[in-house]
């Protein structure tokens, strides 16, 4: 992958649009594309789809309906639930959430799949006499009628009536039969699964892929997606990535190249394309292999002149297929929680239609080096490729179930022309991502294959110029804000893309030659107090804005010295390169989000009162805060402690960890690069006993705010309580007993990938990190062959490596408190299992073990060790009472597609986070405010609303203004 690529990974859009507009066609063109589009669109508008067609239930059940979502997620679950009562759970919970009577076509009876479930029951006629407007209770009183185990097998049977729509075949050898009999169209088979999790899921698929070359022959080909065929296929992983999936590719191509049979790489995220792009070069050097562009990717047209350009240099012609694109919701979605500077799509629809015209323009001008496959249902998209094509050579695609009308009609016009079907080939338990992601992508209000089946729609405007539609001058769709202006009040801090690899190769040089220079030495304890204290009354009258400013102003500096930070943590700190960027950026969004408090809370507030009075309340600073922080978190913790205190116009004494001081005298040094005075903000040095316990005890001390242990803050309790003088706030934020709870709706794949993050990432030194796995048993043994596999492919050594994905525990006594649990463990619990051997240091492999419920740990075990525990539903109020009964309230995760069994759980939690079918950790300041109850801390929570007042004291001010002369308000009122 060259530069220009790199350069329009995330180029402004309007920039992009600017490039794109000078590769369409002209007006004469355009009338013509028209007019074809228009004739095109009026005849699959006229023909009715098929009966149980996968169309027929997307002009019914659109996302842009309840019970479109409601029926995708019964699709995407309900045939792997292994249980009948959690089964019997999800379908009370989706059916009762929708308008069933609300369908479009009252004479299509098989426009419904809850119609088509009814329809397998005998009970249809009766069904179909009900009343309209009784529709939700005749649902309700058929379950009641039937039965629930009567109505969960009819509705079983009508998701795999759904699901067959959208696959050819469960096996290859059935594919390729029913393939022959579908002449002229040719077929890709698409062997279904998810990405790999572990080497076993990675063989598995290797040997599908294997067996469908063997089974399949021309004119049909192949679609590999290489995240199935290896488990850690991302830029971190690149060596790792040519050594063992590009021998696998080889072996692949020399088998189709046999036989003959086509091969094309799928497309992917946007993160995996430059990898993609360079494995492809490396396998196109000595076979034939095709690739898939995503047109909705700003990089798409550069993308082609790459692929131009090689195989040109390969003189021979590259099979492409050009799509628009499957997956621009999560782009969006990954681009803002990272920071990115702009999205790598195009934020308008229009957009991406304009981007495959200007591909298909580039594509179709190089009959030499590109055999060109135009994957659409696009009626103007098919006529404006018949309209530049002339005498090229290429084809047309569709997905299985997709547009068949549309392709019906082109082939009774153009019966030469060649279309090849993308076909699912797999078990209904494999599709159910794939059926997701279809329904994601057509079902959508604004997707072509909605809109042809909607009468409301004009065809005129269905087939009109994408070009017309672009507003003038251009701006990307202002529902979609950049990723840095998601926030109404503040940006969004800065990432680093570490997808890219030669973002990644410049931080892994300046990494290297990061060396730790000696900890500033520290000035005595009463010296810093006494300059504080004499400080906080200038500081503490520095309006509120200003201060606001000042804070603003280091949120830009953390930013700019990214890198030289991000080196510091990965060294001083033992975190990931990853981890080391979210450590900045969460520093960065302390600063903005306190500062923006700030300038809100921090003035005069004017209170309702009686006619002739005024009443005022304002925030105060309190005087000196101590700021004593953990190592785990050695900048974002350190610094958004210490920019609340002095937002809120306190001075701060700031004690970083033991461990890691460097990180904390940089982050005050660049505080005061930003503008707070020298004595306004000091950092002294030196562990608990030395340093802090002294500075708590000191009288001069107004307030303190603690990270650490439950231990170590009760201390500090007791230490304020006993103080002489006024009482003062302390502010604590402690770990927990965390735990996840999953049911057995919820998806394999989604929570070990979650857990992998929650339980092992930092090596497990998180507060927040997970300890414990409640895994439903209906599930469990998928669940923990992939946490066992997964486990297996972490890496565990130096962070200062990009592809370490864990790093060391934080010092020896540490590291062997944690050795000895896990030999403890070995003798009492069943291993699930463990990461390979670290290398010597402080190292501690991720490691996984199954207890009873009597044995879990009651208290905080600190490290990237995992307690998992089997239940049953049944059981499920006692999991809820045991997590209660530690004590703990930090985090919880729960992972589930059922409403209720979510409701349930957190009615029952006495948890500050709950997070809900995602990890556990990583809480986004101002969106996730962070911190527990119980014994994982006092509150108010970090990075929320009601964190600054903590900080503050309150004042009143009451003015009588009748007394000099009256109540002039109610005197002057006319």
């Amino acid at each position: 992958m060259g530069p220009e690529q790199r350069r329009d990974h995330r180029m402004p859009e309007a920039e992009a649009v600017g490039r794109l507009l000078a590769f369409q066609p002209g007006k004469d063109a355009s009338r013509r594309i028209a007019s074809l589009a228009l004739r095109l669109a009026q005849r699959v508008r006229a023909t009715p789809p098929g009966p149980l067609s996968a169309e027929s239930f997307l002009r019914h059940y659109g996302l842009s309906t309840r019970e479109g979502v409601a029926l995708m997620c019964v699709a995407e679950a309900l045939l792997r639930i292994p249980d009948p009562q959690t089964a019997d759970a999800l379908l009370r919970d989706k059916l009762a959430s929708g308008n069933w009577g609300s369908t479009k076509d009252e004479d299509s009876f098989v426009s419904s799949a809850a119609d088509w479930a009814l329809m397998l029951t005998g009970t249809l006629a009766r069904w179909r006499e009900a009343p309209q407007e009784d529709f939700p209770s005749s649902l309700k009183q058929l379950v009641a009628r039937l039965g629930e185990p009567v109505a969960r097998a009819a509705i079983r049977q009508a998701m795999r009536i759904l699901a067959e729509q959208f696959v050819l075949a469960e096996t290859i050898e059935e594919a390729v039969s029913r393939a022959g009999g579908r002449r002229p169209y040719r077929f890709s088979f698409d062997m279904l699964g998810e990405a790999a999790r572990t080497a076993e899921d990675a063989a598995r698929y290797f040997a599908a892929y294997s067996n469908a070359i063997r089974a399949a022959a021309p004119p049909d080909s192949l679609s590999v997606k290489l995240s199935a065929l290896h488990p850690r296929f991302e830029e971190l992983k690149r060596d790792r990535v040519f050594s063992e999936l590009l021998p696998k590719l080889t072996d692949l191509t020399r088998i189709a190249a046999a036989r003959g049979v086509g091969i094309t790489l799928d497309a992917e995220e946007s993160e995996r394309l430059e990898l993609t792009l360079d494995i492809f070069e490396a396998l196109t050097g000595q076979f034939d292999a095709g690739l898939a562009v995503q047109a909705y990717q700003k990089r798409a047209a550069a993308v082609c002149d790459w692929l131009i350009a090689l195989g040109r240099s390969r003189k021979r012609r590259i099979p492409m297929r050009l799509v628009k694109g499957a997956y621009w919701d999560g782009e969006i979605k990954r681009a803002q929680q990272l920071g990115m500077p702009d999205y790598p799509v195009f934020t308008r629809k229009a957009v991406t239609d304009i981007s495959y015209v200007a591909c298909a323009t580039k594509l179709l001008a190089a009959p030499e080096a590109i055999y060109p496959a135009f994957a659409t249902h696009n009626c103007r998209t098919v006529a404006t490729i018949l309209e530049l094509s002339k005498e090229s050579e290429f084809e047309f695609q569709k997905l299985l179930g997709m547009g068949d009308a549309l392709y019906e009609a082109l082939l009774a016009e153009h019966p030469d022309i060649a279309v090849r079907v993308y076909a699912p080939v797999g078990s209904f338990t494999d599709l159910l991502p794939y059926l997701v992601r279809r329904l994601l992508e057509n079902g959508a209000n604004t997707s072509f294959v909605h809109q042809i089946a909607d009468p409301g729609v004009p065809l005129e405007d269905l087939v009109a110029d994408p070009v017309e539609q672009l507003p003038e001058p251009y701006v990307p769709d202002p529902r979609i804000p950049l990723p840095r202006d998601i926030y109404p009040d503040r940006k969004n801090s800065l990432g680093l893309d570490l997808a890219r690899r030669d973002v990644l190769d410049s931080l892994h040089r300046r990494i290297a030659v990061e060396k730790l220079s000696p900890a500033p030495p520290s000035i005595t304890l009463d010296s810093a107090i006494g300059r504080a204290a004499q400080s906080f009354e200038s500081w503490s009258r520095v309006p509120a804005a200003e201060r606001a400013a000042v804070l603003e102003r280091a949120a830009d500096l953390l930013e700019e010295r990214m890198v030289d930070l991000v080196a510091l943590i990965v060294r001083e700190g033992g975190r990931t390169y990853a981890d080391a960027v979210s450590e900045v950026r969460e520093a960065a969004d302390f600063c903005r989000y306190y500062a923006s408090q700030t300038k809100t809370r921090f003035v005069v507030q004017l209170l309702p009162g009686p006619a002739g009075e005024r009443n005022e309340l304002q925030l105060h600073g309190r005087g000196v805060f101590a700021c004593i922080s953990p190592w785990n978190f050695p900048l974002s913790i350190f610094t958004g402690q210490v920019a609340a205190a002095l937002a809120a116009g306190n001075t701060v004494i700031a004690k970083p960890a033991e461990q890691t001081p460097r990180i904390g005298f940089s982050a005050i040094d660049l505080l005061h690069q930003a503008g707070i005075p020298v004595d306004a903000v000091i950092c002294v040095a030196g562990d608990g006993e030395a340093v802090g316990a002294p500075l708590v005890a000191d009288p001069r001390i107004a307030g303190v705010a603690f990270t650490g242990s439950v231990e170590t803050a009760k201390r500090i309790g007791l230490a304020l309580a006993q103080r002489a003088g006024p009482i003062v706030p302390l502010i604590a934020e402690t770990g927990g007993d965390n735990a996840m709870i999953v049911d057995s709706s919820a998806l394999p794949e989604q929570v070990v990938d979650d857990v992998v993050i929650s339980a092992f990432q930092s090596a497990g030194q998180r507060c927040s990190a997970q300890r414990i796995l409640f895994v439903d048993a209906g599930c469990a043994p998928r669940v923990l062959q992939l946490l066992a596999g997964a486990l297996a492919e972490l890496k565990v050594g130096d962070p200062a490596e990009p592809d370490t994905d864990v790093g060391p525990i934080i010092d020896p006594p540490s590291r062997d408190a944690l050795l000895r649990h896990i030999e403890k463990l070995r003798s009492s619990a069943k291993l699930i299992g463990e990461s390979p051997p670290p290398p010597a240091g402080n190292y501690v492999a991720p490691i996984a073990f199954e207890l009873e419920l009597d044995q879990l740990p009651r208290t905080e075990v600190f490290g990237p060790i995992l307690h998992v525990c089997l239940y049953r539903r049944s059981n499920l109020g006692k999991v809820l009472q045991w997590i209660r009964d530690t004590g703990y309230g930090l985090t919880l995760g729960i992972h589930s597609r059922i409403q209720s069994f979510v409701d349930e759980v957190v009615r029952a939690a006495r948890v500050g986070n709950i997070y809900v079918n995602r990890s556990m950790i990583g809480a986004v300041v101002g969106v996730q405010p962070f911190g527990g109850e119980g014994l994982s801390g006092t509150g108010p929570k970090a990075g929320g609303p009601h964190y600054l007042p903590r900080f503050a004291t309150e004042r009143t001010l009451t003015v009588n203004t009748a007394a000099v002369g009256g109540v002039t308000e109610l005197l002057t009122r006319t």
